[in-house]
């Protein structure tokens, strides 16, 4: 047990060390690239998750194993060996956590329920009398703190797996953190929770306690006791410091179900939201990117589920920036020197004998030969051949080796076609890797 406990304290050590180290290095902005369909998605998984995991408790059946799918199956397996006093207790402590804010919103239904159960299973002996799980003994008194004594390539080894518990409790943490940011209307720095994540695993570490994270559970039980800024952390961490020092024989026959029924309520609202519907309406494909990060948390697991839904994400961006909207402008009536889209704005004239194209994104190398094509087929849609071909790269901030040589290509063919061409609104960035590149000469200092 002593070389298991170093170990597991090494372990949380290492991962805070990781969790720091993504803290300077400023990693938080990579939840830039965790939309929020996928998030959605990612937390409702998450919830069904918790959840799920928590009905082996309620019918008082061993845990099956697998994912959640397969643990609600194996569950079902089970159920002709349920402990039905068990689920009694439990389906009634959930029925009051339900019902009593709807009866009197001032009641603390949660402490209500958790203190009930405790004096009814003494009182009836439930462990005793029927089998149902309790909590049992718990450790009194405060840990002592102890540095980890592990070989330092033990230390080495485990900062692979650390990076694996980084991006589960992250992910995890982050989808929580904005589920209820966006609930009661507050931002989430994402380096700040790298740095938060870090400290108290450090310190959890030292002595000898579990790996820290946002866990939804836990968040959504605060959350619904009435939680709503951080002092309720500095009340919870004084309350567990009179409860471990004092107060642990309390919570010795408190059953498993009634803790069980407590995370299921804390977390039913989330799964009731409905969200994923609502987004449907709003946007098909990103419905599906939400739906593909919930059936990967379902059906595989929590760090495979948020890596679906994000890559699923990264592809349609990139998809979406290779065909890029391109747009033949005309003037404005009645606005002089005001030109839009053609397309959008019909009453505007076009320019005769001339095409004005605009890019309504950055050019790069993923949609340079796109672009190309796009240009072309407006060139040959036009009744007669345009004389001169503007391109408008307002929208561009820079480009690369790729699109620049697409540009020259496209160019010279103008030219050989007896076309000239343009080049307005340039910035100076792009007028000046143009230079390097030959682009400018290309086209002429003077277009």
């Amino acid at each position: 047990p002593q070389t298991y406990q170093a170990y597991a304290s090494a372990f949380v050590l290492v991962t805070g060390l990781v969790f720091l180290a993504a803290g300077l290095a400023k990693l938080g902005f990579i939840t830039q690239f965790l939309s929020k369909p996928v998030m959605d998605g990612f937390v409702m998984g998450l919830a069904i998750f918790v959840a799920v995991g928590q009905l082996n408790k309620l019918f008082g059946v061993p845990k099956p194993e697998g994912n959640t799918v397969e643990k609600l199956l194996g569950i079902i397996q089970e159920l002709p060996q349920a402990n039905w006093v068990a689920f009694a207790v439990g389906a009634a402590a959930l029925a009051l956590l339900f019902l009593l804010p709807r009866w009197n919103k001032k009641i603390p239904a949660g402490l209500v329920v958790l203190f009930g159960a405790i004096g009814l299973s003494a009182a009836l002996d439930l462990n005793g009398t029927y089998g149902v799980e309790i909590v049992g003994t718990l450790p009194q008194g405060l840990p002592t703190l102890t540095f980890p004594q592990v070989p330092i390539t033990t230390y080495l080894a485990m900062v692979l797996p650390a990076m694996g518990v980084l991006l589960v409790a992250y992910s995890e943490a982050l989808g929580v953190a904005h589920e209820f940011a966006e609930k009661h209307g507050y931002e989430v720095n994402a380096d700040q929770e790298l740095n938060a994540h870090a400290a108290a695993n450090l310190v959890s570490s030292l002595f000898g306690g579990m790996l820290a994270a946002g866990s939804m559970s836990a968040s959504a039980v605060k959350e619904g006791a009435g939680a709503r800024s951080q002092v309720t952390n500095l009340v919870t961490w004084v309350v567990t410091i009179i409860t471990v020092l004092f107060l642990t024989p309390l919570f010795t026959t408190l059953p498993e179900a009634v803790l069980a029924a407590l995370i299921i309520h804390a977390v039913w609202h989330i799964i009731a939201s409905r969200k994923l519907q609502k987004l449907r309406l709003a946007s098909r494909v990103e419905f599906w990117f939400g739906v593909l990060a919930l059936a990967g948390v379902l059906f595989i697991d929590v760090l495979q589920g948020m890596i679906i839904g994000v890559v699923a994400s990264l592809v349609f961006v990139i998809y979406r920036s290779s065909r890029p909207h391109v747009s033949s402008l005309g003037r404005v009536p009645g606005v002089p020197g005001a030109y839009s889209d053609l397309g959008r704005h019909p009453e505007n004239t076009p320019v005769p004998g001339v095409l004005i194209v605009r890019v309504d994104g950055q050019l790069y190398y993923a949609n340079a030969l796109t672009v190309r094509d796009n240009v072309k087929a407006m060139i040959a849609e036009m009744t007669s051949p345009p004389r001169a071909v503007i391109l408008d790269s307002v929208a561009w901030d820079e480009i690369d080796v790729t699109s620049t040589d697409v540009l020259k290509g496209l160019v010279k063919e103008l030219h050989g076609s007896g076309i000239d061409v343009y080049w307005a609104e340039v910035h100076a960035p792009v007028l000046e890797y143009g230079r390097q590149t030959g682009l400018l000469d290309a086209i002429g200092e003077d277009h």
